[in-house]
């Protein structure tokens, strides 16, 4: 009687299928990671798997840290350029202004003109000078434009029917993009505004006071001299 067990039974089927080709390597292969290291044999054998059983390895990515000079140099760089951004925009936002020059002209009644008005270099002139001048600066330090002043001169003094009319030249700092003429208008406003609270000694007719933007270029001219 023949031993069973020694007798291979025949295969159903007359070519391989996937199922059979799935087993077989399931049967012979259990550990697909050694067929990677195991040589030329190994590899073949793991080609010849399935491509859906194939397990790809790829090489770790070996990333080295910057040094911290390279760190320190990336950051200052980037500090430096957010800072020449921000300064160019404050520049062009805020700081894009010029000088501008106004006449601040106040006619004061109870001074009487004489020859020593004509001369700057008087103590008379000196004197009047200092008080139109604290004058000014104190009502535009106190108002909107305090900011955007910079400071007043008394340049000359000239004869009047009631008194003297005093000429100062006004500084201001304003965008370059701002209208002349309104702003001679606000700054007449403030100056009578401020020339109605005063209580000195100087009598000024504040209706016959008034800013003009005319003949700067005579009181620049003056005030080079002194």
């Amino acid at each position: 009687m023949k031993d069973l067990h020694s007798t291979p039974f025949p295969s159903r089927h007359t070519s391989q299928c996937d199922s059979c080709v799935f087993q077989q390597h399931s049967l012979h292969s259990t550990d697909f990671s050694q067929a990677l290291v195991g040589g030329q044999k190994g590899y073949q054998t793991y080609r010849d798997l399935p491509w859906d059983l194939q397990k790809i390895r790829q090489p770790a990515i070996n990333v080295r840290p910057l040094e911290p000079w390279k760190i320190a140099l990336i950051v200052i760089g980037t500090a430096v350029a957010a800072a020449a951004t921000v300064g160019l925009l404050v520049y062009f936002l805020a700081y894009d202004q010029k000088l501008f020059y106004y006449s601040g002209n106040l006619k004061i009644t109870n001074i009487r003109y004489n020859n020593e008005l004509s001369r700057q270099s008087s103590g008379r002139f000196r004197d009047l000078s200092e008080r139109v001048e604290r004058l000014i600066d104190k009502t535009f330090y106190n108002s909107i434009l305090r900011k955007k002043y910079i400071r007043s001169r008394l340049i000359r003094v000239s004869p009047d029917a009631d008194g003297v009319m005093a000429e100062a030249l006004l500084t201001f700092w304003f965008s370059s993009t701002d209208s002349r003429e309104a702003l001679r208008e606000k700054i007449e406003r403030i100056l009578r505004r401020g020339l109605k609270k005063y209580r000195g000694p100087l009598r000024i007719n504040v209706r016959s006071s008034a800013v003009s933007s005319r003949y700067i270029a005579s009181l620049l001219k003056a005030l080079l001299s002194l």
